[in-house]
C-alpha cells in the first residue's frame, strides 16, 4: 500500500497531487521522535519540512518506508546513512526556493548596507534622522559568495545586475560555469581578504562548520558584512557578535541559527545585526512550487520506481 504520511506542515498543493494519484495520505504534525517512530510503521513515504528530525530510530522503526520527501533544500534534519543503510529514497525539491532564497538574501543585504532597519524605526518614533543612515551603494563592491549551487549562481547573477565583482568559493565550480556566470573561482582565503559582502549557500558539514570564527573574522575587512541564510553552523554567532561589538565586522545578516527556533538570540538589539526567522522559502510562490515538486517526484517514485533528485546513495 502506497500510503504517505505528511508529517509537517505543508501547501495544500501536496494533497491535491496525491488525491488525482489515489495516493492514501494522513496529516500528523507535532509528533516526538517516539510518537513518529511508532506512527510510521505502515507507511510508504513520508513527506517533512524542518520541524521534523528523523532520526535513526525512526528510520529503523519503518518497516513499509520506500521515500522521505523534503519539500525544499535542506536534509541535514534526515539521517541520510541510515536511510541509505535502510534502503530509503530521500529526495528534495532543489530549484522550487531558489529566487525566494536569493531575494530575501539580498532584502538583507540591502537593510544593512543602507540601514534601513534602524531608518524605519527611527520614522516609527516620530523622528527624523537623516543624516544618521547614511549608508553605502553595492556598485563596485565585491561579494564573496561561498557556495555555487542553485542559489548561489541566481546570488551572482543579480550580484552582476548592481554591478559589483563577484568572487566564488566553490569546490565543484568548474570552468565552463565561471565563465559563463562571469565569476572568479578563489580559494576561501581570498574570499575573506578581498570581499565587501560574503554571503554562504552552502551545505553544513564537518568541513564547513564554523567557517566563520574567530580566527577567519581578523582577516576579514572590517567594514563587510556577512550574510548566512544557508545553515546556522557555518557561523559561530558568538564570535561575530565578538567582532560586531569591538568594531571589526561592518555587519551580520541571518536567517538561519545553530538552534532553532530561535527566541532568545544574542543579537538581539543590535544595531548591525537584521536577523529574519528562517524564511527564506516563505513565500507563497515557492511554497506551492516546492510541495507540488515533491509530491509529483514521490507519486512518480511509488508508482513508477522513478527516481528524481535524491540526495542520498
Amino acid at each position: 500500500m502506497n500510503k504517505v504520511l505528511i508529517a509537517d506542515n505543508v501547501s495544500d498543493a501536496v494533497f491535491k497531487v496525491f488525491d488525482e494519484n489515489n495516493i492514501e495520505y494522513v496529516q500528523k504534525t507535532g509528533l516526538s521522535e517516539d510518537e513518529l517512530s511508532r506512527e510510521i510503521v505502515d507507511y510508504a513515504g513520508l513527506v517533512i519540512r524542518s520541524a521534523v528530525t528523523v532520526t535513526d530510530k525512526i528510520i529503523s522503526s519503518a518497516k513499509n518506508l520506500r521515500v522521505i520527501g523534503r519539500p525544499g533544500v535542506g536534509v541535514d534534519n534526515v539521517d541520510l546513512d541510515s536511510a541509505t543503510k535502510n534502503n530509503i529514497v530521500v529526495m528534495n525539491t532543489p530549484l522550487g526556493n531558489v529566487q525566494a532564497t536569493a531575494e530575501l538574501t539580498f532584502s538583507i543585504i540591502h537593510a544593512l548596507m543602507r540601514k534601513i532597519t534602524e531608518a524605519n524605526e527611527s520614522m516609527h518614533s516620530k523622528k527624523w534622522e537623516k543624516k544618521n543612515f547614511i549608508g553605502s551603494e553595492m556598485l563596485g563592491k565585491t561579494i564573496g559568495i561561498v557556495g555555487f549551487g542553485n542559489i548561489g549562481k541566481k546570488i551572482s547573477e543579480i550580484s552582476h545586475a548592481y554591478g559589483m565583482n563577484v568572487l566564488v568559493h566553490s569546490a565543484s565550480l568548474s570552468d565552463t560555469e565561471q565563465k559563463k556566470y562571469k565569476v572568479e573561482k578563489v580559494p576561501f582565503e581570498e574570499i575573506l581578504l578581498h570581499s565587501d559582502i560574503i554571503t554562504f549557500h552552502n551545505k553544513l558539514s564537518d568541513k564547513s562548520k564554523y567557517m566563520i570564527n574567530k580566527d577567519t573574522l581578523k582577516t576579514i575587512k572590517k567594514t563587510a558584512i556577512i550574510i548566512n541564510c544557508a545553515r546556522g553552523g557555518i557561523v559561530n554567532e558568538n564570535d561575530v557578535k565578538n567582532a560586531i561589538d569591538k568594531n571589526g565586522l561592518g555587519g551580520y545578516g541571518c536567517d538561519v541559527y545553530e538552534k532553532e527556533p530561535q527566541t532568545d538570540s544574542i543579537f538581539s538589539g543590535m544595531k548591525k545585526v537584521v536577523m529574519t526567522p528562517h524564511i527564506g522559502a516563505s513565500t507563497a510562490e515557492a511554497q506551492e512550487k516546492v510541495a507540488i515538486q515533491i509530491a509529483e517526484q514521490m507519486v512518480d517514485y511509488l508508482l513508477n520506481n522513478n527516481v528524481v533528485n535524491q540526495v542520498n546513495k
